[in-house]
């Protein structure tokens, strides 16, 4: 049997989860594929269960490894690879059964060099299915290059890194992998899959939802600092180089790359815009002061940075937190409250910063805020001129 696909499985400590996945990918109604699942040092019982179902299925694939990271994981995988596409599903995920069936039938249908599919958020026994910021339907590649990585809205990139929401060719996948340095422990997906895009001629957005991805309560939980400043140094360093050696998409990439900067900083290192002084500043936010009474609106990546480093400067975070899901988070344990309550407190908080980096989402939710009676002038999103500033932080930042 001529193996069409192969899915690619890292796996690395994940024995709560695996079984289900290894069956979930089992399951699917195309039967032509491989799964390789490379076990990458786990110390937990993932090894056996990898084996277990190797004996199961001749299907199945297993490589144990010394634990080398994701990148590390993913090239064995794709240097083990035979099918004529490549799909990825991490350990803790789980698939639907007709997801790789759809995504074969748009890629040969189309003849698409990459499809991008929606996929579904678990947290809890809530699903959200995440909808694409593009319509659906075949696209030339260079129609996308100049949005995909951020657009003009601030943030709002129009094709999203994943390598668990595509499909691949394998004759073009292969070398944009095994370049990723294996040192590169964040922004793994994004350091393959938009050089890959670079060389596609065409890339097909599904109106298809297939793909569950698993929130776990450790990665919801955490207010503290995500990044490490070396790491996201490597990433960004990796794609300047990458981008500028592109001769006819390198200046549109590198513009787009300081505004990822500046987004990821924002996410992960909120304290290189630290000022310095003694009269500390929030300056992506205008020159909010520290000392100020700062309330929070949002508990997603970039609202714990700015209430850990709160917390770190005035040994209490934010007067008050809200978030719509405030319910979820305060099962986590974190001071979350609802959006009512905070704009019921707003007397207790000079501002209220929406913590969002796209711009969009940011005037949702202060129409929100506003219409249930929250202040005109207390709500205040990313300045204008930090935006609009389209190279200091890139150059800052990779001295």
């Amino acid at each position: 049997m001529k193996t069409l696909i192969s899915i690619i499985v890292p796996v690395f400590n994940v024995e709560q989860y695996l079984e289900k996945c290894i069956k979930s990918i089992l399951n699917q109604t195309i039967k032509e594929l491989e799964i390789i699942l490379v076990d990458d040092g786990s110390t937990d019982s993932s090894p056996k269960i990898c084996d277990f179902f190797c004996g199961q299925d001749s299907r199945v694939h297993v490589i144990h490894k010394k634990n080398g990271g994701l990148v590390s994981a993913r090239k064995a995988g794709i240097a083990a690879a035979t099918g004529e596409y490549v799909g990825y599903v991490d350990g803790d995920d789980w698939i639907e059964p007709g997801l790789y069936e759809q995504m074969l039938d748009y890629a040969i249908r189309y003849q698409a060099d990459v499809v991008e599919t929606e996929h579904f958020i678990d947290a809890g026994t809530a699903s959200t299915r995440v909808k694409s910021k593009l319509g659906y339907g075949r696209y030339d590649a260079g129609d996308l290059i100049p949005i995909m990585l951020c657009d003009k809205d601030f943030n709002e990139c129009r094709i999203p890194p994943f390598l668990w929401s595509k499909l691949f060719k394998r004759c073009l996948l292969e070398k944009h992998q095994m370049q990723v340095n294996e040192d590169l422990f964040c922004g793994e997906d994004i350091a393959v899959t938009y050089p890959y895009i670079l060389e596609a001629e065409s890339v097909y957005i599904a109106d298809y939802a297939g793909y569950h991805y698993m929130q776990r309560c450790d990665s919801m939980t955490g207010i503290q600092n995500y990044g490490k400043e070396e790491q996201d140094k490597a990433l960004i360093l990796y794609l300047n180089t990458i981008f500028g050696k592109n001769e006819k998409y390198s200046s549109l990439m590198l513009g787009q790359l300081n505004q990822y900067t500046k987004s990821m900083l924002l996410l992960r290192q909120i304290r290189f815009f630290d000022n310095g002084s003694e009269n500390k500043k929030l300056l992506p936010f205008g020159g909010v002061n520290v000392k100020d009474r700062i309330a929070l609106y949002c508990a997603g990546r970039m609202g714990k940075q700015i209430y850990g480093y709160l917390q770190e400067l005035n040994g209490q975070g934010a007067v008050v937190w809200a978030d719509k899901e405030y319910a979820l988070y305060q099962q986590l344990g974190l001071p979350v409250v609802s959006p009512g309550e905070a704009v019921e407190r707003q007397e207790e908080y000079d501002v209220l910063l929406i913590a969002v980096s796209s711009k969009k989402v940011s005037q949702t939710i202060r129409q929100s805020l506003s219409e249930i009676g929250l202040k005109e002038g207390k709500a205040v999103w990313l300045a204008k001129e930090f935006i609009d500033n389209d190279n200091y932080v890139l150059e800052d930042f990779l001295r």
